[in-house]
Protein backbone atom coordinates (compact mmCIF):
# COMPACT_ATOMS: atom_id res chain seq x y z
CA UNK A 1 0.00 0.00 0.00
CA UNK A 2 1.18 3.44 -0.98
CA UNK A 3 1.65 5.89 2.33
CA UNK A 4 -0.68 9.14 1.85
CA UNK A 5 1.69 12.05 1.09
CA UNK A 6 -0.01 14.61 3.77
CA UNK A 7 -1.86 12.42 6.06
CA UNK A 8 -4.11 13.37 8.89
CA UNK A 9 -5.93 11.08 11.12
CA UNK A 10 -9.74 11.37 10.50
CA UNK A 11 -11.99 12.39 13.43
CA UNK A 12 -13.36 8.46 14.02
CA UNK A 13 -9.74 7.03 14.00
CA UNK A 14 -8.56 10.36 16.38
CA UNK A 15 -11.70 9.18 18.37
CA UNK A 16 -10.47 5.07 18.45
CA UNK A 17 -6.80 6.02 19.08
CA UNK A 18 -8.12 8.03 22.15
CA UNK A 19 -10.32 5.38 23.70
CA UNK A 20 -7.79 2.24 23.30
CA UNK A 21 -5.01 4.53 24.07
CA UNK A 22 -6.60 3.56 27.68
CA UNK A 23 -6.11 0.29 29.32
CA UNK A 24 -8.95 -2.33 27.73
CA UNK A 25 -10.35 -4.78 30.54
CA UNK A 26 -8.28 -8.11 31.10
CA UNK A 27 -11.47 -9.85 30.30
CA UNK A 28 -12.45 -8.00 26.82
CA UNK A 29 -11.79 -8.57 23.44
CA UNK A 30 -11.17 -5.77 21.42
CA UNK A 31 -10.46 -5.01 18.05
CA UNK A 32 -9.23 -2.09 15.29
CA UNK A 33 -7.66 -1.14 12.17
CA UNK A 34 -5.66 1.93 12.49
CA UNK A 35 -4.26 4.09 10.11
CA UNK A 36 -1.95 6.57 12.27
CA UNK A 37 -0.07 9.17 11.34
CA UNK A 38 3.35 10.58 13.45
CA UNK A 39 2.02 11.79 16.21
CA UNK A 40 0.41 8.26 17.25
CA UNK A 41 1.75 6.46 20.92
CA UNK A 42 1.28 4.47 23.40
CA UNK A 43 2.31 4.04 26.72
CA UNK A 44 1.14 1.35 29.62
CA UNK A 45 4.10 0.43 31.92
CA UNK A 46 2.14 -2.62 33.15
CA UNK A 47 1.11 -3.90 29.79
CA UNK A 48 -2.47 -5.07 30.01
CA UNK A 49 -4.53 -8.07 31.22
CA UNK A 50 -4.94 -9.88 27.91
CA UNK A 51 -2.41 -10.92 24.82
CA UNK A 52 -2.00 -8.44 22.17
CA UNK A 53 -1.75 -9.58 18.46
CA UNK A 54 -0.73 -6.26 15.93
CA UNK A 55 -0.17 -6.65 12.45
CA UNK A 56 1.62 -4.11 10.32
CA UNK A 57 -0.43 -4.04 6.71
CA UNK A 58 1.47 -1.05 5.20
CA UNK A 59 4.20 2.38 6.42
CA UNK A 60 6.35 1.70 9.70
CA UNK A 61 6.14 1.66 13.17
CA UNK A 62 8.00 0.67 16.27
CA UNK A 63 7.67 -1.47 19.85
CA UNK A 64 10.15 -0.62 22.86
CA UNK A 65 10.45 -2.69 25.95
CA UNK A 66 12.87 -0.81 28.02
CA UNK A 67 16.59 -0.31 25.72
CA UNK A 68 15.29 -2.59 23.24
CA UNK A 69 13.47 -1.77 20.02
CA UNK A 70 11.95 -3.73 17.26
CA UNK A 71 10.74 -1.79 14.19
CA UNK A 72 8.00 -2.86 12.51
CA UNK A 73 6.88 -3.13 8.55
CA UNK A 74 4.85 -4.54 6.30
CA UNK A 75 3.79 -8.56 7.03
CA UNK A 76 5.21 -8.24 10.59
CA UNK A 77 3.15 -10.33 13.35
CA UNK A 78 3.54 -9.35 17.03
CA UNK A 79 2.18 -10.98 19.66
CA UNK A 80 2.75 -9.55 23.63
CA UNK A 81 1.79 -11.59 26.46
CA UNK A 82 0.09 -10.19 29.61
CA UNK A 83 2.04 -8.04 31.80
CA UNK A 84 4.36 -7.31 29.50
CA UNK A 85 5.11 -2.81 29.00
CA UNK A 86 3.11 -1.40 26.10
CA UNK A 87 5.12 1.55 24.17
CA UNK A 88 4.50 1.27 20.53
CA UNK A 89 3.83 4.00 18.00
CA UNK A 90 4.26 5.31 14.09
CA UNK A 91 8.23 5.53 12.77
CA UNK A 92 7.83 8.20 10.17
CA UNK A 93 4.93 9.72 8.85
CA UNK A 94 1.83 6.50 8.47
CA UNK A 95 1.32 3.20 9.92
CA UNK A 96 -1.54 1.16 8.96
CA UNK A 97 -1.57 -1.53 11.85
CA UNK A 98 -4.76 -4.16 12.51
CA UNK A 99 -4.96 -5.48 15.73
CA UNK A 100 -6.69 -7.70 18.80
CA UNK A 101 -6.95 -7.73 22.35
CA UNK A 102 -8.34 -11.19 23.61
CA UNK A 103 -7.80 -14.09 26.02
CA UNK A 104 -6.67 -17.50 23.85
CA UNK A 105 -8.76 -20.57 23.86
CA UNK A 106 -7.48 -23.60 25.89
CA UNK A 107 -6.01 -24.99 22.71
CA UNK A 108 -4.03 -22.35 21.46
CA UNK A 109 -1.20 -22.26 23.80
CA UNK A 110 1.10 -24.17 21.89
CA UNK A 111 0.69 -21.87 18.47
CA UNK A 112 1.37 -18.73 20.97
CA UNK A 113 5.49 -20.19 21.03
CA UNK A 114 6.27 -17.93 18.60
CA UNK A 115 9.84 -16.70 18.66
CA UNK A 116 10.60 -13.89 21.21
CA UNK A 117 12.14 -10.68 20.17
CA UNK A 118 12.00 -9.32 23.62
CA UNK A 119 10.96 -10.46 26.39
CA UNK A 120 7.10 -11.02 27.01
CA UNK A 121 7.18 -10.11 22.73
CA UNK A 122 6.88 -12.41 19.64
CA UNK A 123 7.31 -11.68 16.53
CA UNK A 124 7.17 -13.75 13.23
CA UNK A 125 7.97 -11.72 9.69
CA UNK A 126 5.53 -13.26 6.60
CA UNK A 127 7.55 -12.81 3.63
CA UNK A 128 4.85 -14.90 1.16
CA UNK A 129 1.83 -12.47 -0.42
CA UNK A 130 -0.34 -15.74 -0.06
CA UNK A 131 0.26 -14.91 3.86
CA UNK A 132 0.13 -11.66 4.26
CA UNK A 133 -2.81 -11.29 1.65
CA UNK A 134 -4.53 -14.44 4.05
CA UNK A 135 -3.94 -12.33 7.27
CA UNK A 136 -5.12 -8.67 5.87
CA UNK A 137 -8.30 -10.43 4.65
CA UNK A 138 -8.32 -12.87 8.46
CA UNK A 139 -8.55 -9.33 10.22
CA UNK A 140 -10.84 -7.59 8.01
CA UNK A 141 -13.44 -10.65 8.51
CA UNK A 142 -12.37 -10.63 12.58
CA UNK A 143 -12.97 -6.79 12.82
CA UNK A 144 -16.17 -6.81 10.74
CA UNK A 145 -17.86 -9.70 13.49
CA UNK A 146 -15.87 -8.11 16.39
CA UNK A 147 -18.15 -4.60 15.22
CA UNK A 148 -21.16 -6.86 14.99
CA UNK A 149 -20.86 -7.93 18.40
CA UNK A 150 -20.38 -4.88 19.68
CA UNK A 151 -16.71 -5.32 20.64
CA UNK A 152 -15.55 -2.23 18.15
CA UNK A 153 -17.34 1.07 19.09
CA UNK A 154 -17.49 2.25 15.01
CA UNK A 155 -20.91 2.66 14.48
CA UNK A 156 -21.24 -0.50 12.06
CA UNK A 157 -24.74 -0.10 10.84
CA UNK A 158 -24.47 -4.03 10.38
CA UNK A 159 -23.81 -4.36 14.55
CA UNK A 160 -27.14 -6.44 15.29
CA UNK A 161 -27.23 -8.81 12.13
CA UNK A 162 -25.68 -11.69 13.94
CA UNK A 163 -25.74 -12.71 17.42
CA UNK A 164 -23.34 -11.74 20.16
CA UNK A 165 -21.98 -14.89 21.10
CA UNK A 166 -21.88 -15.93 17.50
CA UNK A 167 -20.13 -12.59 16.55
CA UNK A 168 -17.66 -13.37 19.12
CA UNK A 169 -16.20 -16.90 17.95
CA UNK A 170 -16.39 -15.53 14.67
CA UNK A 171 -13.77 -13.05 15.90
CA UNK A 172 -12.15 -15.66 17.52
CA UNK A 173 -11.84 -17.98 14.79
CA UNK A 174 -10.11 -14.71 12.97
CA UNK A 175 -7.66 -14.60 15.61
CA UNK A 176 -6.72 -18.11 15.34
CA UNK A 177 -6.56 -18.24 11.85
CA UNK A 178 -3.95 -14.94 12.28
CA UNK A 179 -1.91 -17.23 15.01
CA UNK A 180 -1.94 -20.19 12.86
CA UNK A 181 -0.52 -18.67 10.00
CA UNK A 182 2.10 -17.53 11.57
CA UNK A 183 2.69 -20.93 13.07
CA UNK A 184 2.71 -22.27 9.63
CA UNK A 185 5.03 -19.78 8.12
CA UNK A 186 7.79 -20.20 11.17
CA UNK A 187 7.07 -23.51 10.57
CA UNK A 188 8.48 -23.74 7.02
CA UNK A 189 11.89 -22.28 8.57
CA UNK A 190 12.42 -23.43 11.75
CA UNK A 191 12.35 -26.92 13.55
CA UNK A 192 8.83 -27.54 15.22
CA UNK A 193 8.86 -27.35 19.25
CA UNK A 194 11.39 -29.84 21.30
CA UNK A 195 9.46 -33.29 21.46
CA UNK A 196 9.17 -33.02 25.03
CA UNK A 197 7.77 -29.11 25.33
CA UNK A 198 5.20 -30.66 22.75
CA UNK A 199 4.34 -33.96 25.11
CA UNK A 200 4.13 -31.74 28.05
CA UNK A 201 2.01 -28.60 25.99
CA UNK A 202 -0.49 -31.96 25.35
CA UNK A 203 -0.79 -33.38 28.51
CA UNK A 204 -1.51 -30.18 30.63
CA UNK A 205 -4.19 -28.96 27.79
CA UNK A 206 -5.49 -32.51 27.82
CA UNK A 207 -6.05 -32.14 31.32
CA UNK A 208 -5.13 -28.83 33.00
CA UNK A 209 -7.45 -30.10 36.05
CA UNK A 210 -4.87 -32.76 37.22
CA UNK A 211 -2.50 -32.24 40.07
CA UNK A 212 0.45 -30.94 37.32
CA UNK A 213 4.07 -30.43 39.08
CA UNK A 214 7.17 -29.69 37.60
CA UNK A 215 8.58 -33.17 39.03
CA UNK A 216 5.99 -35.46 37.32
CA UNK A 217 5.92 -33.30 34.25
CA UNK A 218 10.09 -33.44 33.95
CA UNK A 219 9.01 -37.67 34.55
CA UNK A 220 6.89 -37.95 31.65
CA UNK A 221 9.18 -35.57 29.82
CA UNK A 222 12.15 -37.72 30.88
CA UNK A 223 14.40 -35.06 31.71
CA UNK A 224 15.59 -33.07 34.47
CA UNK A 225 13.36 -30.56 35.93
CA UNK A 226 15.32 -27.86 35.63
CA UNK A 227 16.04 -28.66 31.74
CA UNK A 228 12.61 -29.10 31.08
CA UNK A 229 11.65 -25.78 32.98
CA UNK A 230 14.60 -23.89 30.60
CA UNK A 231 13.14 -25.40 27.77
CA UNK A 232 9.89 -24.68 27.94
CA UNK A 233 9.87 -20.92 28.84
CA UNK A 234 12.62 -20.45 25.97
CA UNK A 235 10.10 -22.17 23.41
CA UNK A 236 6.93 -21.39 24.94
CA UNK A 237 7.50 -17.89 26.40
CA UNK A 238 5.97 -18.84 29.51
CA UNK A 239 6.55 -20.57 33.13
CA UNK A 240 4.93 -24.15 32.47
CA UNK A 241 2.75 -23.41 35.38
CA UNK A 242 1.36 -20.17 34.21
CA UNK A 243 0.21 -21.56 31.38
CA UNK A 244 -1.72 -24.67 33.51
CA UNK A 245 -2.71 -21.48 35.45
CA UNK A 246 -3.95 -19.94 32.03
CA UNK A 247 -5.69 -23.13 30.85
CA UNK A 248 -7.75 -23.87 34.55
CA UNK A 249 -9.13 -20.07 34.33
CA UNK A 250 -10.21 -20.55 30.61
CA UNK A 251 -11.36 -23.86 31.66
CA UNK A 252 -13.75 -22.28 34.45
CA UNK A 253 -14.79 -19.12 32.08
CA UNK A 254 -16.38 -21.80 30.27
CA UNK A 255 -17.94 -23.61 32.96
CA UNK A 256 -19.29 -20.22 34.19
CA UNK A 257 -20.62 -19.58 30.79
CA UNK A 258 -21.93 -23.10 29.95
CA UNK A 259 -23.12 -24.99 33.49
CA UNK A 260 -25.16 -23.98 36.86
CA UNK A 261 -21.94 -25.08 38.51
CA UNK A 262 -21.20 -23.12 41.71
CA UNK A 263 -18.00 -21.64 41.80
CA UNK A 264 -17.10 -24.15 44.52
CA UNK A 265 -17.94 -27.43 41.86
CA UNK A 266 -16.19 -25.70 38.99
CA UNK A 267 -12.44 -24.98 41.41
CA UNK A 268 -12.89 -28.29 42.10
CA UNK A 269 -13.33 -29.63 38.44
CA UNK A 270 -10.72 -27.55 37.14
CA UNK A 271 -8.19 -28.25 39.29
CA UNK A 272 -8.30 -25.25 42.35
CA UNK A 273 -7.64 -26.37 45.79
CA UNK A 274 -10.48 -23.91 47.07
CA UNK A 275 -12.99 -21.12 44.89
CA UNK A 276 -11.26 -18.46 47.45
CA UNK A 277 -8.02 -18.73 45.35
CA UNK A 278 -10.50 -19.52 41.84
CA UNK A 279 -12.18 -16.21 42.53
CA UNK A 280 -8.59 -14.10 43.38
CA UNK A 281 -6.69 -15.53 40.49
CA UNK A 282 -10.03 -15.11 38.23
CA UNK A 283 -9.66 -11.79 38.82
CA UNK A 284 -6.63 -11.27 38.48
CA UNK A 285 -6.68 -12.60 34.81
CA UNK A 286 -9.90 -11.38 33.67
CA UNK A 287 -10.54 -8.07 35.73
CA UNK A 288 -14.11 -9.48 36.46
CA UNK A 289 -15.57 -11.73 39.60
CA UNK A 290 -16.73 -15.45 38.39
CA UNK A 291 -20.19 -14.83 39.23
CA UNK A 292 -20.10 -11.34 37.79
CA UNK A 293 -18.55 -13.08 34.30
CA UNK A 294 -21.92 -15.54 34.49
CA UNK A 295 -23.97 -12.87 34.54
CA UNK A 296 -22.59 -10.75 31.86
CA UNK A 297 -21.92 -14.02 29.56
CA UNK A 298 -25.99 -14.72 30.17
CA UNK A 299 -27.08 -11.44 29.94
CA UNK A 300 -24.40 -9.49 27.34
CA UNK A 301 -26.20 -6.01 27.61
CA UNK A 302 -25.14 -5.66 30.77
CA UNK A 303 -22.32 -3.32 31.26
CA UNK A 304 -20.22 -4.86 33.54
CA UNK A 305 -16.79 -4.58 32.14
Amino acid sequence: MTEPADFEHDLATQVLIELYSEIPPPSKLVTGHFHSGGDYRVVRPDGVGSWYLLYTASGTGRYLIGENRLTLRHGDVVLVSPGTPHDYGTVGTYWESWWAHFQPRREWHAWLSLPQAMPGLSYVRLTRSSETDRVVSAFDRLHRDAQRAGLSPTGDTELHLLEKSVATELTMNGIEEVLLTAVASLRRETQHLDARVHLVLEAITADPARPHTLTSLAGLAQVSVSRLAHLFKEQVGDSIMNVVLALRLQRAAELLGATDMSVAQIAAAVGFDSPHYLSRQFGRRFGISPTAHRAKVRNPELELY
